[in-house]
């Protein structure tokens, strides 16, 4: 070849022109940059979702015996028989509902299961009701099979500093949109820490139900939450005519998020059709990730109820520094490990998170990025150390202030 010919373009598939960059990710590359241009700078990272402390050595132990003993080859499409068995267990005794090995699939983290689902369950032209706002990627893996997205924002109780989801609204949506299969609910919520009651969980379960809809219930946070109704999945309330997905893993709960191991539950031939799919994609979860989420699932009680205890005095702690700031609102989370906290009146959360981490160092997460609802909002991950939280909160007060 010519090395001076011109290379003619060839056009990308039309799916990628809905697809638009991650505005986390945008600012984190921002992060990065200038954490290279400025070593001298210092710089607290809240932008991203996961904790500061890492996986538990336990669990780690446990990945390293896996690769040493030979977890090291192919796997069941659907995931190891002895993680799925743990899996069954863990469900009859935690959340006293029995399901079947045939009801799971192990996948490459909970973004590859939202995947399997979004192109499983969702025809071109179909419609998803996003509850929002909401992580991001739920957004783009409906785009890229050719779904139509449409957003329902969450109320905002301003008194009692909580969201809540609107059902006329809702009502209103499913009739305005007739394209409509899905709904998507992640509770415990990021980016808002909302939490659905039992009789909100029913009520959406009914919902579905009387429109013949898809129930997506993202529960990746079940067990990072600071109230009882948390505990208690959609999976326990359900009824055998629901078409129920429970999206779940093990990234936030035992801090694996690196380890790559998510899961969905579904009816054994939803699911069977799921398994069968992974093999297209990535053919399976990673062995020794499966090997050790066993034993996480075996030992991690005492790790979580530690992390349970420290999250919640990081939130108290962000939560009392952030009210004290009185041009922002924070939204009291009651699960997760957010706070998602309201701008000054007509302030665009984009520009405001970059000039923040411009003049200040502190990285937080852009509202805009979460969807309808998010804008004039931004985001924290409290799950860090005391001291820079609440040097980062200081910092962000100092600059709210200055901007007055």
């Amino acid at each position: 070849m010519s090395q001076t010919a011109e290379k003619t373009a060839l056009p990308l598939a039309d799916r990628l022109a809905e697809i638009a960059p991650s505005q986390i990710r945008e600012l984190h590359n921002l992060y990065m940059t200038l954490k290279s241009e400025r070593p001298d700078m210092s710089f607290v990272a809240l932008h991203f979702g996961e904790p500061d402390l890492g996986t538990p050595p336990f669990i780690i132990d446990a990945g390293v015996k896996a690769l040493q003993g030979g977890a090291v080859f192919y796997e069941p499409n659907a995931g190891r028989l002895d993680l799925r068995d743990e899996l069954t267990r863990f469900y009859a005794e935690f959340h006293a509902h029995p399901i079947t090995q045939d009801h799971l699939v192990l996948t490459c983290g909970t973004m590859q299961a939202i995947f399997l689902c979004m192109a499983g369950l969702l025809n071109p032209g179909d419609g998803m009701i996003n509850i929002t706002p909401a992580w991001p990627n739920f957004t783009g893996a409906a785009k890229l099979v050719g779904a139509n997205v449409h957003e329902l924002a969450l109320s905002f109780d301003a008194e009692a500093h909580r969201f809540w989801l609107d059902f006329d609204k809702l009502e209103d949506a499913v009739r305005k949109y007739p394209d409509t299969r899905m709904v998507n609910a992640n509770s415990p919520s990021n980016p808002t820490g909302w939490v659905m009651s039992v009789d909100e969980k029913n009520h959406l379960l009914e919902f579905c139900r009387r429109h013949k809809l898809f129930l997506l219930a993202d529960e990746i946070y079940d067990r990072i939450t600071y109230t009882e109704t948390g505990l208690t999945s959609f999976l326990k309330l359900s009824e055998p005519d629901d078409h129920l997905i429970i999206l779940n893993g093990f990234s936030k709960t035992y801090c694996m998020t690196g380890w790559r191991l998510g899961y969905l539950i579904a009816e054994p031939d939803v699911a069977l059709k799921m398994a069968q799919m992974q093999e297209f994609v990535t053919s399976h979860a990673p062995s020794m990730a499966q090997v050790a989420a066993i034993t996480a699932l075996r030992d991690g009680e005492p790790f979580i109820a530690e992390s349970l205890e420290r999250y919640t005095r990081l939130r108290d702690l962000a939560m009392e520094k952030l009210n004290a700031i009185g041009e922002l609102t924070a939204a009291r989370p009651d699960g997760a490990f957010y706070i998602f906290f309201k701008l000054p009146e007509g302030t665009a959360s984009v520009s405001f998170c970059e000039e923040l981490l411009r003049e200040t160092g502190v990285v937080v997460a852009p509202g805009a990025a979460f969807g309808a609802g998010g804008e004039g909002w931004a985001r924290i991950c409290y799950a860090t150390e005391d001291a820079l939280l609440a040097d980062a909160i200081e910092r962000l007060g100092a600059f709210v202030q200055a901007r007055l």
